[in-house]
């Protein structure tokens, strides 16, 4: 049995697909870079995103493990506050991390997401056959 596939049925299942979707692609960029060991994969994680952070790192540390140019990777992982700005004002403001449903200065409800959402590969660091 894999080490993720005892997860099956509980919440963290979300956090393997995206694991094994970032493995899938740190490995491509490995091979494509003639790397002989993957060091670090930094990844952007907002806060609205649906990701637990937590445990993407568990799952990415468990599935790691399938492949030994990237077994001793460390992933680091940057999380994004979740942030809006007021369209009928113009403000942007940082929600703390929760909903919001107006604008802290004006009250508007016209607001759009500008942070939080993201969900990116930010950058892979190698070490590369001679």
């Amino acid at each position: 049995m894999k080490p993720w596939e005892q997860w099956t049925g509980r919440a963290a299942v979300h956090e393997v697909s995206v694991a094994l979707g970032i493995v899938d692609e740190v490995m491509r960029i490995a091979r494509q870079n003639n790397a002989r060991r993957v060091l670090s994969v930094r990844l952007k994680i907002g806060q609205l995103s649906g990701i637990q952070s937590g445990c993407l790192r568990f799952a990415f540390d468990a599935v790691k493990l399938e492949h030994p140019v990237l077994s001793s990777a460390e992933i680091l992982i940057s999380e994004i506050p979740l942030r809006y700005r007021c369209v009928e004002c113009g403000r942007d403001f940082d929600a703390g991390g929760r909903i919001a449903v107006s604008c802290e200065a004006c009250g508007g409800r016209d607001l759009k997401v500008i942070s939080g959402e993201e969900q990116h590969l930010e950058n892979v660091e190698l070490e590369i056959q001679p």
